[in-house]
């Protein structure tokens, strides 16, 4: 969230809690998380972060950014191939 006259970025303290009930567009969670927009949607892209997709849009919960900002390990929605012996 940015101030709507200043467009500066608002301190931790500032910004209203969390709700779980709601998606957060990329501006909004790049804010909780400190991390760049750019950062997230690519991270997202290649499923590094918990996120959630509508359509072709990311999303993002209030428990995804809080597990984003703790260091949650993300496990791949991708399932990785078993390579057989040959």
């Amino acid at each position: 969230m940015t101030t709507p006259h200043t467009g500066l970025l608002l301190s931790i303290e500032e910004l209203p809690p969390l709700q779980d009930h709601r998606l957060y567009e990329v501006h909004e969670a790049s804010q909780y998380t400190r991390m760049s927009a750019r950062w997230l949607n690519r991270a997202a892209g290649a499923d590094r972060i918990q996120h959630t997709r509508l359509g072709k849009f990311k999303r993002w919960s209030a428990q995804n950014i809080r597990d984003i900002v703790a260091g949650v390990p993300h496990k791949s929605a991708h399932k990785s191939r078993a390579k057989s012996a040959a």
